[in-house]
């Protein structure tokens, strides 16, 4: 599930991009991790895409935010805020972007987790 509110630290987020979904893991207002092309480009290529680093402005792009919410089964699993962002950071300059194996929803619950998925 999805709620309207302020992120706090190592916070799977979205936003709508429209037809799909961006999303990200927070660390702060200046800090998002998450996979995408590189900033101020207009051009979508997967072959650019990478785990990258930007505010949580550039990551909006004007779009509305949106926190994850967990289930209790969930919550067992999650890892601590604070491995899920050492473990984002650890994947920055990663690439190999695939809608359909290896997207920004994927990368967001291996972080979460340790599993890749994506609905």
């Amino acid at each position: 599930m999805w709620e309207v509110k302020k992120p706090v630290f190592g916070d799977h987020i979205k936003v709508s991009r429209g037809l799909y979904s961006h999303h990200g893991i927070f660390a702060s207002d200046d800090c998002v991790i998450h996979f995408a092309p590189p900033v101020n480009t207009d051009v979508i290529d997967p072959d650019s895409a990478r785990i990258i680093v930007t505010s949580l402005s550039d990551f909006l792009n004007g779009g509305l935010l949106e926190v994850r919410t967990f289930s209790f089964e969930e919550l067992k699993q999650k890892r601590s805020p604070q491995d899920i962002v050492n473990y984002a950071f650890s994947r920055v300059g990663e690439g190999g972007y695939n809608i359909i194996s290896n997207n920004c929803e994927h990368f967001a619950n291996d972080c979460l987790f340790g599993k890749k998925k994506s609905n």
